[in-house]
Protein backbone atom coordinates (compact mmCIF):
# COMPACT_ATOMS: atom_id res chain seq x y z
CA UNK A 1 0.00 0.00 0.00
CA UNK A 2 2.68 2.56 0.58
CA UNK A 3 4.88 1.74 -2.41
CA UNK A 4 1.36 2.23 -4.35
CA UNK A 5 1.16 5.51 -2.53
CA UNK A 6 4.63 6.43 -3.15
CA UNK A 7 4.27 5.59 -6.79
CA UNK A 8 0.99 8.18 -7.38
CA UNK A 9 3.04 10.80 -5.14
CA UNK A 10 6.08 10.56 -7.79
CA UNK A 11 3.66 10.22 -10.92
CA UNK A 12 2.23 13.66 -9.81
CA UNK A 13 5.41 15.16 -9.07
CA UNK A 14 6.37 14.66 -12.69
CA UNK A 15 2.87 15.96 -14.07
CA UNK A 16 3.41 19.10 -12.16
CA UNK A 17 6.86 19.59 -13.37
CA UNK A 18 6.12 18.54 -17.27
CA UNK A 19 3.22 21.73 -16.33
CA UNK A 20 5.57 23.97 -15.12
CA UNK A 21 8.05 23.48 -18.35
CA UNK A 22 5.30 23.88 -20.66
CA UNK A 23 3.83 27.03 -18.88
CA UNK A 24 7.42 29.01 -18.79
CA UNK A 25 7.47 28.72 -22.81
CA UNK A 26 4.22 30.98 -22.99
CA UNK A 27 5.60 33.28 -21.23
CA UNK A 28 7.68 36.41 -22.22
CA UNK A 29 11.34 36.76 -22.64
CA UNK A 30 11.89 40.20 -20.65
CA UNK A 31 10.69 40.43 -17.22
CA UNK A 32 10.29 43.26 -15.66
CA UNK A 33 11.79 43.44 -11.91
CA UNK A 34 11.55 46.24 -9.33
CA UNK A 35 15.00 47.19 -9.94
CA UNK A 36 14.29 48.50 -13.48
CA UNK A 37 16.79 45.96 -15.01
CA UNK A 38 14.82 44.56 -18.38
CA UNK A 39 15.66 40.86 -17.01
CA UNK A 40 15.82 37.86 -19.40
CA UNK A 41 14.86 34.35 -18.36
CA UNK A 42 18.61 32.86 -17.88
CA UNK A 43 18.13 28.73 -17.50
CA UNK A 44 18.60 27.99 -13.63
CA UNK A 45 19.45 31.65 -12.67
CA UNK A 46 16.32 32.50 -13.62
CA UNK A 47 16.35 36.03 -14.53
CA UNK A 48 19.35 37.81 -15.82
CA UNK A 49 20.66 41.24 -17.50
CA UNK A 50 23.88 41.93 -19.13
CA UNK A 51 25.18 45.42 -20.25
CA UNK A 52 25.95 44.79 -24.16
CA UNK A 53 29.24 43.05 -24.86
CA UNK A 54 29.99 42.43 -20.95
CA UNK A 55 31.24 38.25 -21.09
CA UNK A 56 33.40 38.77 -17.66
CA UNK A 57 36.41 39.30 -19.43
CA UNK A 58 39.16 41.69 -18.92
CA UNK A 59 39.18 41.16 -14.92
CA UNK A 60 41.78 39.15 -13.09
CA UNK A 61 39.75 39.49 -9.65
CA UNK A 62 36.36 38.91 -8.27
CA UNK A 63 35.59 40.68 -4.94
CA UNK A 64 32.27 38.68 -3.35
CA UNK A 65 31.08 41.43 -1.15
CA UNK A 66 28.77 40.33 2.18
CA UNK A 67 25.01 39.62 1.25
CA UNK A 68 22.73 42.04 2.47
CA UNK A 69 19.28 40.71 3.68
CA UNK A 70 16.14 43.08 3.10
CA UNK A 71 13.74 40.16 3.39
CA UNK A 72 11.29 39.94 6.21
CA UNK A 73 12.67 39.40 9.81
CA UNK A 74 11.12 36.65 11.60
CA UNK A 75 11.93 35.67 15.52
CA UNK A 76 12.12 32.22 15.37
CA UNK A 77 14.37 32.31 11.91
CA UNK A 78 17.33 34.36 13.52
CA UNK A 79 19.72 31.65 13.89
CA UNK A 80 19.46 29.89 10.90
CA UNK A 81 18.85 33.83 8.90
CA UNK A 82 22.40 35.17 10.30
CA UNK A 83 24.11 31.51 9.00
CA UNK A 84 22.40 31.88 5.84
CA UNK A 85 23.43 35.50 4.77
CA UNK A 86 27.41 34.57 5.39
CA UNK A 87 26.97 31.35 4.10
CA UNK A 88 26.05 32.49 0.75
CA UNK A 89 29.04 34.32 0.50
CA UNK A 90 31.23 31.65 1.35
CA UNK A 91 29.07 29.04 -1.20
CA UNK A 92 29.90 31.13 -4.35
CA UNK A 93 33.31 31.97 -3.46
CA UNK A 94 34.23 28.14 -3.02
CA UNK A 95 31.99 27.13 -6.75
CA UNK A 96 32.78 30.25 -8.15
CA UNK A 97 36.90 29.41 -7.38
CA UNK A 98 36.40 25.87 -9.76
CA UNK A 99 35.36 27.66 -12.95
CA UNK A 100 38.81 29.05 -13.68
CA UNK A 101 37.46 32.34 -14.93
CA UNK A 102 39.15 34.84 -12.41
CA UNK A 103 42.68 34.30 -11.19
CA UNK A 104 41.77 35.72 -7.95
CA UNK A 105 38.56 35.35 -5.87
CA UNK A 106 38.28 37.50 -2.65
CA UNK A 107 35.55 38.34 0.45
CA UNK A 108 37.28 41.34 1.95
CA UNK A 109 38.76 44.56 0.36
CA UNK A 110 41.91 43.99 2.84
CA UNK A 111 42.93 41.07 0.36
CA UNK A 112 42.88 43.03 -2.84
CA UNK A 113 46.69 42.93 -4.69
CA UNK A 114 47.71 46.68 -5.71
CA UNK A 115 47.12 46.86 -9.57
CA UNK A 116 44.37 44.41 -9.95
CA UNK A 117 41.21 44.68 -12.56
CA UNK A 118 38.57 44.39 -9.97
CA UNK A 119 34.78 43.46 -10.58
CA UNK A 120 32.56 43.39 -7.68
CA UNK A 121 30.00 40.79 -7.34
CA UNK A 122 26.70 41.76 -4.78
CA UNK A 123 24.39 40.08 -3.08
CA UNK A 124 20.74 40.48 -1.36
CA UNK A 125 18.38 37.93 0.18
CA UNK A 126 14.93 39.71 -0.50
CA UNK A 127 12.70 36.47 0.27
CA UNK A 128 13.75 33.97 2.77
CA UNK A 129 12.04 31.57 5.06
CA UNK A 130 14.01 28.35 6.93
CA UNK A 131 11.17 26.01 5.95
CA UNK A 132 9.89 23.73 8.73
CA UNK A 133 9.23 19.73 8.89
CA UNK A 134 5.83 19.46 9.91
CA UNK A 135 4.85 21.17 6.58
CA UNK A 136 6.66 19.19 4.50
CA UNK A 137 5.79 15.98 6.02
CA UNK A 138 2.39 16.78 4.72
CA UNK A 139 3.19 18.88 1.55
CA UNK A 140 6.43 19.27 0.69
CA UNK A 141 6.43 17.07 -2.33
CA UNK A 142 4.68 20.47 -3.59
CA UNK A 143 6.78 22.95 -1.65
CA UNK A 144 5.15 22.96 1.42
CA UNK A 145 7.61 23.97 4.72
CA UNK A 146 10.67 23.94 2.16
CA UNK A 147 13.08 27.18 3.03
CA UNK A 148 12.69 29.80 0.52
CA UNK A 149 15.91 31.65 -0.87
CA UNK A 150 15.80 34.70 -3.28
CA UNK A 151 18.41 36.80 -4.20
CA UNK A 152 18.92 39.52 -5.99
CA UNK A 153 22.77 40.34 -7.01
CA UNK A 154 24.55 42.38 -9.91
CA UNK A 155 28.26 42.92 -10.83
CA UNK A 156 29.45 45.89 -10.82
CA UNK A 157 32.56 47.81 -11.81
CA UNK A 158 33.13 50.60 -9.63
CA UNK A 159 29.33 52.32 -9.62
CA UNK A 160 28.26 50.84 -13.20
CA UNK A 161 26.41 47.74 -13.06
CA UNK A 162 27.10 45.36 -16.07
CA UNK A 163 24.75 42.09 -15.09
CA UNK A 164 22.32 42.09 -13.22
CA UNK A 165 20.46 38.40 -11.73
CA UNK A 166 17.31 37.21 -9.77
CA UNK A 167 17.88 33.27 -8.03
CA UNK A 168 15.39 31.41 -6.69
CA UNK A 169 15.74 28.07 -4.71
CA UNK A 170 12.81 26.48 -2.60
CA UNK A 171 13.83 22.68 -1.11
CA UNK A 172 15.42 22.13 -4.66
CA UNK A 173 16.87 18.42 -3.98
CA UNK A 174 15.02 15.23 -4.76
CA UNK A 175 15.17 14.21 -1.05
CA UNK A 176 13.97 17.62 0.02
CA UNK A 177 10.85 16.86 -1.55
CA UNK A 178 9.94 13.02 -1.05
CA UNK A 179 11.96 12.91 2.16
CA UNK A 180 12.15 16.54 3.77
CA UNK A 181 9.98 15.57 6.97
CA UNK A 182 13.20 13.90 8.09
CA UNK A 183 15.30 16.16 6.85
CA UNK A 184 17.07 19.74 8.82
CA UNK A 185 15.86 22.89 7.40
CA UNK A 186 19.28 23.70 7.56
CA UNK A 187 20.67 21.27 5.67
CA UNK A 188 17.70 21.70 2.77
CA UNK A 189 18.76 25.34 2.53
CA UNK A 190 22.68 24.40 2.57
CA UNK A 191 21.66 22.31 -0.26
CA UNK A 192 19.26 25.03 -1.95
CA UNK A 193 22.32 27.80 -1.44
CA UNK A 194 25.08 25.74 -2.82
CA UNK A 195 22.72 24.66 -5.96
CA UNK A 196 22.53 28.58 -6.94
CA UNK A 197 26.87 29.23 -6.08
CA UNK A 198 27.15 26.12 -8.44
CA UNK A 199 24.78 27.58 -11.10
CA UNK A 200 26.05 30.66 -10.83
CA UNK A 201 29.81 29.84 -11.33
CA UNK A 202 28.10 27.80 -14.57
CA UNK A 203 26.48 30.83 -15.53
CA UNK A 204 29.78 32.90 -15.53
CA UNK A 205 32.07 30.43 -17.02
CA UNK A 206 29.41 30.00 -20.08
CA UNK A 207 28.97 33.47 -20.21
CA UNK A 208 32.74 34.06 -20.40
CA UNK A 209 32.97 31.24 -22.77
CA UNK A 210 29.81 32.58 -24.90
CA UNK A 211 27.98 29.39 -24.12
CA UNK A 212 24.19 29.08 -24.07
CA UNK A 213 22.15 28.85 -21.06
CA UNK A 214 20.86 25.27 -20.06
Amino acid sequence: MRMHVALILIAAALLCGCASTSDSKTQPKTVASPDGAPYKKHGQIQLAWFEDGFDFSGYDTLVIAPTKYTAKERPNEVEMRNWAIQYVQMALEQYIRTNGVFVSIVTREADLKPGAKILRMENTIIEYEKGGGGARYWVGLYGGGQPVLKVRGQFVDGEKALCKYEAFRHGESFGARFAGAYMADKDIQQNDINDFALDMSDFIFRARRHLPAH
